[in-house]
């Protein structure tokens, strides 16, 4: 009993003190300060990114991408399906030698 009569006393002194509370006089202006440092801290992070990707950079990005689509279509031409076939099983061990062993 003596604890929830502690408890109802800090849930009121709790209540009591929202009371206190005051309005906050605040500039007229704050909003729009506020928003300018918004946009320009915004602009300044655009104008990074824009120079990050230039058409140097992207033009080079191209060609290595294009490159690296002709070897590997290259190397898809020249290997054959059995080749590739005969490679997977060997890898797995799914492929049946045709050589003699000695222990066979």
């Amino acid at each position: 009993m003596k604890t929830n009569v502690e408890m109802n006393k800090k849930v009121k002194d709790i209540l009591d003190s929202a009371e206190l509370i005051d309005v906050v006089n605040v500039s007229p202006f704050f909003k729009e300060n506020v928003m300018h440092q918004i946009r320009a801290a915004s602009a300044d992070i655009q104008e990074v990114t824009r120079t990050w990707f230039t058409p140097k950079l992207q033009l080079a990005t191209l060609i290595c991408v294009i490159v690296l689509n002709v070897l590997a279509f290259s190397n898809t031409k020249s290997a054959t399906y059995d080749e590739n076939v005969s490679s997977f099983a060997e890898s797995y061990g799914l492929s049946t030698s045709t050589e003699s062993s000695l222990f066979n």
